[in-house]
């Protein structure tokens, strides 16, 4: 019997995927008025026997004398058993427990330095006690940026998305919105993902229009998108000067085949040039192939660097200006840096020898959100593969892996992998 094609098996794992993705939004309680000397473990002890939990979030109230927590069951049952949990009496005070609804806020737009302190410090101060902050993973997109932001109550998530929905931070206009995941629109990159995305190049500036590609490429299936970038005209430029594209196109068809047909027009000539037709590639995966040449490459690279541990929550921006602040380099000094969440790290790439020894000693043993960083070879961090806390262990005790992970991390970075010489610092320095 022959097997399922690789795309049957691929949309089957996403549907099985999709079907054991948590539901935050139905299977979570907030629990008021508990005692200032409740914390994690009082609470899972309290809410343990209603269920399995998922995920438990602690602050302190408005008034700084009580606690409030934030409760993720497994099943929705668990939650109805919680329920009865309110009224009861704590240290002499009436806690009440209630089922979230409305309370999470999806936000994006806002600038690319922001860290989940500055979101918790913006969103909290805008009139709500911020229960949590969820950053997406950039392990497989370094450029996604968005945020969950968990509020204490409806109330209070509806004045902060009125308040900052719209406005600017740092020339940035946020966008806010109740998270409404039943809402889920499709995915405006699914042609990329599913490689029904061509990208077309080297087209004729001058004569090339929307309407002339799809007259070409329509004759392979239906198209759902063409993508011309324009180029912005000089003011004053004559007639016969004005460019009509950039060069390139992108063509969303909406069958895989149709793009995989309209291949056949790589290297053939079209409106007097020689185009070529390629299936487009995510950038994210563009920079893991860098990344894979980099770790290739033998022999020293006295430009290139490694810095770890990450957390994969990391933007390239904000290691750009933790990189900045702690070597006093100039931006312009790094050429490139690439997130290597595989190995917990980054590559660097500087314009000289001198620049990366520079950040190599204001980096190296530096503090980094919780992390001490460590700066080494390219081949140094391609060996590096600390092994991640499963996704299934409680709050405390992924709490209590990451501090012994940081307390490693402490004790290692106390011996450097190879003691430099005067020698070693004048030739990087002076290039002698």
């Amino acid at each position: 019997m022959k097997r399922p094609s690789s795309s049957v098996n691929a949309v089957e794992a996403k549907r099985a995927n999709q079907a054991s993705k948590r539901n935050r939004e139905t299977c979570t309680v907030l629990a008021s008025n508990l005692p200032l000397n409740y914390n994690f473990s009082k609470v899972r002890k309290l809410f343990g026997a209603c269920g399995e939990i998922e995920h438990i979030d602690l602050q302190k109230s408005a008034t700084g004398d009580t606690r409030i927590a934030r409760i993720e069951f497994k099943d929705y049952n668990d939650v109805l058993t919680a329920l009865t949990k309110s009224h009861k009496s704590l240290g002499g005070r009436e806690i009440i427990v209630v089922p979230i609804e409305n309370c999470t806020l999806w936000v994006t737009n806002f600038p690319p330095s922001f860290d989940e302190n500055d979101l918790r410090r913006l969103f909290g101060e805008s009139g709500g006690t911020v229960m949590s902050v969820r950053l997406p993973s950039l392990r497989y997109d370094s450029h996604r940026r968005f945020a969950f932001i968990d509020m204490a109550s409806e109330n209070e998530a509806t004045q902060v998305l009125n308040q900052l929905h719209d406005s600017c931070i740092e020339k940035y206009r946020l966008v806010v919105k109740l998270s409404q995941p039943s809402m889920a629109v499709k995915r405006t990159d699914s042609a990329l993902l599913e490689k029904r995305q061509v990208l077309v190049k080297n087209l004729n500036q001058f004569k090339v229009i929307k309407q002339r590609i799809e007259e070409e490429f329509g004759r392979f299936g239906e198209i759902e998108k063409v993508t011309i970038p324009e180029p912005q005209q000089d003011i004053g430029s004559k007639s016969e000067d004005i460019k009509v594209n950039k060069g390139f196109a992108f063509i969303d068809f909406s069958q895989l085949q149709s793009a995989q047909q309209s291949l056949e027009l790589n290297g053939k000539e079209f409106e007097g040039t020689t185009i070529e037709v390629t299936i487009a590639d995510k950038k994210a995966f563009l920079e893991r192939k860098a990344i894979k040449r980099l770790f290739a490459k033998n022999g020293a690279m006295e430009n290139v660097l490694s810095l770890y541990p990450l957390d994969d929550r990391t933007s390239i921006t904000q290691l750009q200006n933790f990189i900045v602040d702690q070597s006093k380099v100039k931006k312009t000094d790094i050429k490139e840096i690439y997130l290597a969440y595989d190995h917990h790290g980054a590559l660097v790439v500087t314009k000289d020898a001198s620049s990366a020894a520079r950040i190599r000693l204001g980096v190296s043993g530096a503090k980094f959100g919780k992390r001490i960083i460590r700066c080494g070879s390219a081949k140094e961090l391609q060996g590096h593969k600390p092994a991640a806390a499963s996704a299934s262990t409680g709050s405390s005790k992924i709490l209590e892996e990451s501090q012994r992970d940081e307390s490693v991390h402490d004790r290692s970075i106390d011996a450097p992998t190879k003691k430099m010489t005067n020698d070693d610092f004048r030739k990087m320095f002076l290039g002698v």
